[in-house]
């Protein structure tokens, strides 16, 4: 009697999928942020291009939508305080992406657009800096640091003001490295404190330091 393995008929599972990653290239533009180095994910987007909105260059790119990018230097005019914003919209025709940012820049604040003024647009750093030290003075200004993270303990408490002050310092050094006047941020939205001015300081030199 033939005695039949019935495993034996059952066909293996499939081998998974290998996961291949998506074909990108880079590509050199004018936008300021990153070196102006876009990335083009997918094999047949559309390249970068340039476009002048309102007297305002930028430079478009493409992620399932245009995308804008900042071609003047940080503290320039922008529809963005980033200096990118991604509209998401699949739209190439340069009169409609056009239209889609005048409308954009038009549309009043309470519906999400820019209420028709343009804002100064700072690297993410510099946003940071502003609205860490946005805080500070607005949780400080009653009662101090003391009941400031105090919760933790005194030794958190100090390690948070510690990490606090030198992001804030280094953020400082590096703006006066890139030749960002923090006088020229200003305060984060909703900011209800007194903004403080500042002195500029060079940034520092060691070139030629033999010590």
């Amino acid at each position: 009697m033939t005695q039949f393995d019935m495993f034996a008929l059952i066909e293996p599972p499939a081998s998974p999928p290998v996961w291949q990653p998506r074909p990108t290239h880079e590509v050199q533009t004018r936008a300021y942020s990153h070196g102006g180095r876009i990335t083009v994910y997918t094999e047949g987007d559309p390249e970068p291009f340039e476009l002048e909105v309102r007297g305002v260059p930028c430079v478009i790119s493409w992620s399932g939508g245009f995308c804008t990018h900042a071609i003047n230097p940080p503290g320039s005019l922008f529809w963005s305080e980033t200096g990118f914003r991604s509209f998401g919209v699949p739209v190439l025709g340069t009169d409609e992406i056009d239209a889609i940012i005048c409308d954009y820049i038009d549309k009043p604040a309470k519906a999400y657009g820019c209420g028709g003024k343009l804002v100064r647009w700072w690297p993410g750093y510099v946003l940071q800096w502003r609205q860490s030290l946005g805080f500070e003075i607005e949780m400080t200004a009653k009662r101090g640091r003391e009941h400031v993270w105090d919760q933790w303990g005194p030794e958190a408490w100090a390690d948070h003001w510690h990490r606090h002050d030198m992001k804030l310092q280094d953020a400082m050094e590096r703006m006066a490295e890139d030749g960002i006047d923090p006088n020229d941020v200003g305060p984060p939205r909703g900011f209800t404190g007194k903004w403080p001015k500042f002195a500029m300081t060079p940034p520092i030199d060691n070139e030629g330091d033999d010590t």
